[in-house]
């Protein structure tokens, strides 16, 4: 009788422990619709104070009437960061386009293998780093595409901010937020905002990631200093 008392009870606080993994899991889940998923090297000062080429894709479907200005307000973001170097925004890039077809082909080519594939053309990406003068390129690239499979709407969006370096075509910092829209969220003005939002929320992750701790860099000075002053103490 104590047995089946004591089977009983272990059968009970299983279920239990597994109703709440359930629910944990669940949550977890309806949680990481709209998470960040961030990948990053495992050291980025090498990477800093670079310049970086801004690549913007083609204006995403109704969101036509306002790319350029959210293009424009994230261009200004990268601008304040201390760690990135110059920054060649999409007119500067588009002015050096449009003055040499054969780079605009090769531009237009490389963004699409790019967009379509997360492949950078070495080749072309050699010759972009030349043009542009920038041995980075960062990717916006914003993705919309249908959503059926017990989605709240149709339509779901997939936004990645991706920094490259040209000459080896590594991805040095990725972060990418996936969103399924509601159905409320899909009347112009809502969806003007919502990709405003979404977008600001990955450059505040990109700002707030892609820095390495004081201390890094304080060692690197020193170092730097160090060496200096023992190639001063031999006479170079």
């Amino acid at each position: 009788m104590n047995m089946g008392k004591y089977f009983s009870s272990y059968n009970a606080l299983k279920s239990i422990s597994s109703f709440k993994w359930s629910i944990l899991l669940i949550l977890f889940t309806l949680g990481g619709c709209k998470s960040i998923d961030v990948k990053d090297k495992p050291d980025l000062l090498p990477y800093m104070l670079k310049p970086v080429a801004l690549l913007s894709i083609k204006s995403p479907r109704n969101l036509e009437s306002v790319w350029p200005e959210l293009i424009d307000k994230m261009e200004q973001k990268l601008k304040k960061m201390l760690v990135l170097g110059r920054i060649k925004g999409i007119k500067e890039l588009k002015k050096k386009l449009d003055v040499n077809p054969k780079l605009r082909s090769a531009y237009k080519t490389y963004m699409s293998t790019l967009t379509l594939t997360g492949i950078s053309d070495k080749e072309i990406a050699l010759r972009l780093e030349d043009e542009f003068e920038s041995p980075h390129f960062l990717l916006l690239d914003f993705l919309s595409f249908p959503c059926t499979k017990e989605c709240p709407s149709d339509e779901q969006w997939v936004i990645r901010l991706k920094l490259i370096e040209a000459n080896t075509g590594d991805t040095i910092y990725r972060a990418r937020l996936a969103h399924q829209l509601d159905e409320d969220e899909q009347d112009t003005d809502s969806y003007h905002a919502l990709a405003e939002k979404l977008i600001s929320d990955v450059m505040a992750e990109f700002q707030a990631g892609f820095m390495v701790p004081w201390h890094r860099w304080r060692y690197e000075h020193m170092k730097k200093v160090s060496e200096i002053n023992s190639r001063s103490d031999l006479g170079i």
